[in-house]
């Protein structure tokens, strides 16, 4: 909070001025009761702020801050408790969620209602002094009032702020690790078919050469898959592109290796077909989406 007198330096309050507002009390005084019981009847045509005023024990309690609020503004003194109050006033509305805007309201209000008593019941000589000393006082209530709710949102997006970083860091990390897994799955894949291979390989000169051959170039195939795979994620890890081209190329060897397989047993035509059919479709993916990620 900037200091009282700090404060009323930059709002230019003057000595000669604050004597005008004790000048006033004698005259506010006597119809504080009144001020506030038209400023909550106009606060009541207000349904925003109606809604806040429905208890009627707390309605009174308001009602007599309000005039010892008042009475303040002629009174002082103008120091630092002073301002610690207005501080508190305005914390208490951002508690009970009023927006900023219906207390510049209220102030205004409270603005043009003084402004007439002083042009109705005193000198007009020395009312341009006096009207002043209101305005200013009244502005630098509003200046402190309003300053905490925007303290109060600065609060709010730094804490926001803060929430969010440590999700981000978290989540960075979390997909950090989780990347370093699937490229450690991926080795374990190709790995495994690479021991695939080697069976098949075995089974090439061992068992039924045509079955191991078949078998062999569908292990081919599957251990040509998990190398792209690993060569994509270790250059997507160092800033390079996803390549989605790569996932339907799984579908595709997957279907590749049916046909294999397949050729070994008796025929079904229509099998071979859908399977066929699928093989083109994909292959045709493929393709397209192998070229725009070129480009």
């Amino acid at each position: 909070m900037i200091a009282s007198q700090t404060m009323l330096r930059h709002y230019r309050l003057t000595e000669q001025e604050i004597l005008a507002l004790k000048k006033l009390q004698p005259l506010v005084e006597p119809v504080t009761q009144r001020l506030t019981d038209n400023f909550y009847e106009f606060l009541g045509t207000i349904p925003e702020i109606a809604k806040f005023l429905q208890d009627e024990a707390r309605l009174q309690r308001l009602r007599q801050y309000h005039q010892r609020w008042v009475l303040g503004l002629f009174t002082g003194p103008f120091d630092d408790h002073y301002f610690i109050r207005l501080q508190r006033i305005g914390y208490t509305h951002v508690q009970v969620g009023l927006p900023a805007h219906y207390v510049s309201v209220a102030m205004n209000y409270i603005r043009i209602w003084l402004e007439k008593l002083i042009e109705a019941e005193t000198n007009p000589e020395d009312q341009p002094e006096a009207l002043e000393a209101l305005n200013k006082i009244l502005d630098i209530n509003l200046d402190v009032i309003t300053r905490t709710y925007h303290e109060e949102e600065l609060r709010r997006v730094i804490v926001s702020f803060h929430w969010d970083q440590t999700v981000i860091r978290f989540a960075q990390r979390f997909t950090s690790g989780l990347s370093l897994i699937l490229v450690i799955g991926l080795l374990g894949l190709s790995f495994g078919a690479i021991a695939m291979i080697v069976k098949d390989v075995i089974n090439l000169f061992t068992g039924e050469f045509a079955k191991g051959l078949v078998s062999t170039m569908g292990s081919l195939l599957v251990l040509w898959l998990v190398i792209e795979l690993l060569e994509s994620e270790i250059d997507r890890l160092k800033g390079g592109a996803f390549r989605l081209n790569l996932f339907v190329g799984v579908g595709l060897v997957a279907f590749i290796r049916e046909v294999l397989v397949l050729s070994l047993s008796p025929k079904d035509i229509v099998l071979e077909g859908v399977i066929l059919a699928g093989i083109l479709v994909l292959g045709f993916v493929y393709w397209l989406l192998a070229k725009v990620e070129d480009r």
